[in-house]
């Protein structure tokens, strides 16, 4: 009778423990949404159908420095949190700590955008709109 005993409590400490690292395992492995904490910089009109939004992150602290997003969009209509929400459904088409130097529409549809800093993500397409990127 004592074994049988043993028997049930090492099952369920083994039930247990398994559902404790199931459990850290999940917990550990999420991953919050990096943009929470963006706030939209500026909104610049490029042409009547395409706008330029950047947004910045410094939410990093000491060691991580300050993250800007650019992202290439039509006009968004509404507050800055409207805006916010809407370009978290977009993926940013540029990711660095650097800035935009200057941008323009050329005639044949193309975005032209002079960038000066690091880069961590880089798209040369955004949905319709088609862009170059020229060093």
């Amino acid at each position: 009778m004592p074994f049988k005993t043993a028997i049930k409590w090492i099952h369920r400490l083994v039930t247990l423990s398994l559902v404790i690292l199931v459990a850290g395992f999940l917990w550990l492995s999420h991953q919050p949404d990096n943009r929470d904490s963006d706030e939209l910089q500026r909104a610049y009109k490029l042409s009547d159908h395409v706008w330029l939004y950047m947004t910045i992150n410094s939410s990093g602290g000491a060691t991580v420095p300050t993250l800007y997003r650019y992202y290439l969009s039509s006009e968004i209509h509404g507050e800055d949190v409207d805006v916010l929400h809407q370009l978290k459904t977009i993926t940013p088409f540029l990711e660095g700590t650097g800035s935009i130097t200057s941008a323009s529409v050329e005639k044949n549809g193309e975005v032209t955008i002079s960038y000066s800093g690091n880069v961590f993500s880089l798209r040369d397409e955004v949905s319709n709109l088609r862009f170059t990127v020229k060093p």
